[in-house]
This record gives structure tokens, C-alpha cells and sequence, in this order.
């Protein structure tokens, strides 16, 4: 009581209750969305014409894949890698996906994969870029799925000198 007067507080506590909720939920989302989502830059040009060096991509964690998809995955030569011109490069591979498991493997990775295969074994995807002196499934053979980390959703930033790009 003051004056006389008792002052009910229940409006700011209710008042300070929501704002927590409010907080813990943004939060939370926040959260959420870093786990399913992530940003990287494309380093390199194996997958020119369609997506080229310094383009930005926004990525789907996911794994639920299709052939066709453009895909993130962690880089198969392991270790400190650096780009031609001396800089670190990425430890992220940006391919597109050509063949999951049960898939014929196509020719162009046969000699990689000792050319017994005919299917994609289980647990396993090919992944190849689309510039001809692409480093891919060509080279290493089969990708775990594990691997991939994602699939592109959009392009955020183009890199391009072509405006209609």
C-alpha cells in the first residue's frame, strides 16, 4: 500500500513474463534457423558456367537429396588445401548431384571407381562440376553421402560482370 493505495503489479509481471517468452522464442529461432541454414562463398570456378567464383549461396542443411540438386559437401583431398593463387581455399565442395545409391554410375567416373561398378553402392553419391577440368567424382570416385552437408537454395550474391545474370 502506498498512500492509502495498493498498486497492482500483475500488469508488469505479466508484462516482464511475455518479453521473456518473446526473447526465448526469437532466440530460439535464431538457433533453429543457423542449424538448418548456412552461407558460403563459391571459391573457384568448377561449377562455371552456372555458378561462379565469389558468388554467394544460401544452403538447406539437409539430406534429403535429388539427382540434379546442387550440393554442398565437405572436401574429399582432406587437409590445408590452397587455391592457384596461393590463398586458402575452402574446405566446402560446390557439385552437382549425379548419382545416388542404386544409380548407374555414369562413364566419366567408371575409370575412377576401377569400372566394376555399375551401380552407386549404398551410402555413396557422385558428385561432378560442370567445367570440364572439374577436381570431382571423376578423380575421387564415390562421395559418402555423410559428406553432404546441404543443397543450394538460391544464389544471394552473383559474382558476374553480366548484368542479366
Amino acid at each position: 500500500m502506498t498512500g492509502g493505495r495498493m498498486i497492482d503489479k500483475s500488469p508488469l509481471l505479466l508484462a516482464t513474463m511475455i518479453g521473456l517468452a518473446l526473447t526465448a522464442s526469437i532466440l530460439g529461432g535464431v538457433v533453429a534457423t543457423r542449424r538448418r541454414l548456412m552461407v558460403i562463398d563459391v571459391l573457384g570456378d568448377s561449377m562455371a558456367p552456372s555458378l561462379i567464383h565469389g558468388d554467394r549461396l544460401l544452403i538447406r542443411r539437409t539430406h534429403r537429396l535429388r539427382v540434379g540438386n546442387i550440393v554442398v559437401a565437405h572436401h574429399q583431398e582432406g587437409g590445408r588445401r590452397t587455391a592457384a593463387d596461393g590463398s586458402l581455399a575452402s574446405t566446402w565442395l560446390v557439385k552437382r548431384l549425379a548419382a545416388l545409391p542404386g544409380d548407374a554410375v555414369p562413364e566419366s567416373v567408371a575409370p575412377a571407381v576401377g569400372g566394376h561398378s555399375r551401380q552407386v553402392p549404398a551410402g555413396m553419391a557422385v558428385l561432378l562440376g560442370e567445367h570440364p577440368a572439374s577436381v570431382d567424382s571423376r578423380l575421387w570416385g564415390f562421395v559418402p553421402l555423410d559428406d553432404i552437408e546441404g543443397v543450394v537454395v538460391r544464389r544471394l550474391r552473383s559474382n558476374a560482370a553480366d548484368p542479366g545474370r
